[in-house]
């Protein structure tokens, strides 16, 4: 059978090394019966998404495929980068790909509803509430990912995105954010630190550290447990705790033609896999957002926890950019409200339910 992209080609083709993507696909002969899949993310292994997140899923499928499914899996844009996820997936240079809304918004426009402030808190509200949203006839899968030659298997959200700041200035109240610079992961974070005043800057989150300990940039908009891992604690000074910013929101998504050339069964596996991950990923999330709040405070980095009044200023400050963000997907002709709609009803389902 047809296996898909060693790694050196793929990388070839990431830096386009290769005239044409199709000229990445290699011959690779499995046991008759077996389908090996390329899984490629952004993610250092030690990441939850990667470690509770792909390392599952691809540990779960293959136990429910009985070893028909094998996988290669690539981490830490050892393929390409994470913009770059949507193109590879869709060609076949990579069969499951990590995609985020934040990273490719004007791809997937609609899916940045996740993102919105003050959605939740709950990693789990956030993710499980998005299935219906991203399966089949589900209003994300419909408008965003099957037009894109994707189809969605599994879902993260790491939720409480807060501001957190360099050189000793402190944010306690909206206003402070105005005039700022601040790194933002994209998409619809973008429109929120607009929103406050603040000038938004794309880099990667690699540089942060670094441009916040030299004062290019203010600080950033960020939740914990994606600060930790590049010791933000020495490097900013100061965070909000509660303000709900937003969220970053990720899938692990198959290419369509894949998808379509694996039998039903097969499918169905992925499927189930991705079910199981969801869950188990979510909970992850929380415990890990949670030690790591704990260990930056221990770092240094000193937390401003919102009291209720507080928390009011900043849920008003920031409650236009929902309606903002649903006139622009209407004008746009997506179907912003009924997205919004959705994603509000499935979370409070998913609430109700208890998980």
């Amino acid at each position: 059978m047809v296996r898909r992209t060693v790694r050196f080609l793929a990388l070839a083709c990431a830096v386009g090394l290769v005239t044409t993507l199709t000229a990445c696909a290699g011959e690779r002969e499995g046991p008759p019966g077996t389908h090996t899949l390329v899984v490629g993310d952004s993610f250092p292994t030690t990441h939850p998404f990667s470690r509770d997140g792909a390392q599952f899923f691809v540990e779960r499928a293959t136990e429910l495929s009985g070893g028909r499914l094998r996988f290669e899996y690539h981490p830490s844009e050892s393929l390409g980068a994470a913009e770059d996820f949507v193109n590879l997936a869709r060609s076949g240079v990579v069969d499951i790909a990590m995609v985020s809304p934040g990273y490719v918004s004007s791809q997937l426009p609609l899916s940045g509803v996740a993102d919105l402030p003050a959605m939740t808190t709950d990693p789990c509200q956030g993710a499980l509430g998005l299935e219906p949203l991203l399966a089949e006839g589900g209003v994300l899968h419909e408008h965003d990912f099957a037009p894109d030659g994707l189809h969605p298997l599994v879902v993260g959200v790491v939720t409480g995105y807060e501001v957190m700041t360099g050189g000793g200035r402190a944010v306690t109240d909206p206003a402070d954010v105005a005039g700022m610079v601040l790194r933002s992961s994209g998409g619809t974070i973008d429109r929120t630190v607009n929103h406050l005043g603040a000038a938004p800057v794309s880099m990667p989150v690699t540089e942060m550290y670094e441009a916040i300990s030299r004062g290019t940039v203010d600080g950033t908009v960020l939740g914990p447990l994606s600060a930790l891992p590049y010791r933000l604690d020495e490097a900013a000074t100061h965070s909000t705790l509660g303000a709900q910013l937003g969220s970053f929101t990720i899938t692990y998504s198959i290419g369509r033609s894949t998808w379509d050339g694996l039998p039903p069964d097969l499918q169905d596996v992925l499927t189930r896999a991705g079910h199981d991950t969801n869950r188990h990923l979510c909970r992850e999330v929380a415990a890990y957002d949670a030690e790591s709040q704990t260990k930056l405070e221990a770092g240094g980095l000193a937390f401003h926890r919102l009291d209720a009044d507080e928390q009011r200023r900043w849920r008003a400050a920031v409650a236009p950019v929902r309606e903002e963000w649903v006139a622009d997907m209407e004008r746009m002709g997506l179907p912003g409200r009924a997205a919004l709609d959705d994603l509000l009803a499935s979370q409070r389902a998913v609430a109700g339910q208890g998980r």
